[in-house]
């Protein structure tokens, strides 16, 4: 496939807008939208979107375009910047996970259909900073699968890790068939006092009763993001009677 026909297929598969795809390729939208109108030949996305054809995620970032002499080529500047033009920083090459002490880690994985898998590994340490921003992420990603139940609701699956002994404890949250995306969002607001990890927890208490957090902290969170069997209108009607959820605890 040419990258053309790559870009195409992939923001129809996966249901990108076009933001979201420059963000997985690490590169602005506006060449993406070139490459897929031909405006652009996009060869030097090639590799990073056959990874994304072939595995739903990204491992080597496009190299940035660069002059005969071998300088980068500078880029337009933002809104607001004090030049026009800046040179921007090379991203190629391949990316792996290099723990570091306090800081935490996130991946994202596409699946056909409209279905993605976010995965926040963080800090066991409760003041870390990493551990916060953690937190903080899966939540802003939670806000985004929520705002994009346009046409399709969006149901989520989780599995935690908690640190125990040394060892990982994995528990599911969801197995099932997932909690409604803004069930979630409400609860964690309306329950939790916004506190996402609160609500990670109540959820596993509920299934593991002899869970204590204080000994056994959150350090890894894999939500799996996927399209809801139930048709829209239906919830909805269901929403409006009040026959959907038979406990506001989830």
């Amino acid at each position: 496939m040419t990258p053309q026909e790559l870009v195409v297929h992939l923001k129809e598969t996966y249901g990108y807008t076009w933001k979201e795809f420059g963000e997985r390729m690490g590169r602005s939208e506006k060449m993406l939208r070139k490459v897929a109108t031909g405006q652009s030949r996009g060869e030097s996305y090639r590799q990073s979107l056959t990874e994304l054809y072939n595995a739903g995620e990204v491992t080597h970032m496009p190299s940035r375009r660069r002059a005969k002499d071998g300088h980068i080529v500078p880029v337009r500047a933002k809104a607001g910047a004090a030049g026009k033009t800046v040179v921007p920083e090379e991203t190629g090459g391949t990316f792996t996970h290099v723990p570091a002490r306090g800081a935490f880690h996130s991946t994202v994985t596409d699946f056909p259909e409209g279905g993605r898998q976010y995965s926040v590994e963080m800090p066991k340490t409760a003041r870390a900073k990493g551990r916060h921003a953690g937190i903080e992420e899966l939540r802003r990603r939670l806000v985004t699968i929520s705002k994009s139940q346009a046409r399709q609701d969006k149901r989520v699956k989780l599995q935690v890790v908690y640190r125990t002994d040394g060892r990982g404890r994995v528990m599911d949250i969801g197995s099932k068939s997932g909690y409604h995306a803004s069930d979630i969002l409400n609860d964690v607001k309306n329950l939790h006092g916004g506190d996402m990890t609160a609500w990670i927890v109540s959820q596993s208490q509920e299934r593991y009763a002899n869970l204590d957090v204080k000994k056994s902290p959150v350090v890894s969170v894999t939500m799996t993001v996927f399209n809801a069997a139930r048709p829209k209108p239906v919830r909805k009607d269901m929403d409006a009677r009040g026959t959907r959820r038979r406990s506001r605890r989830r």
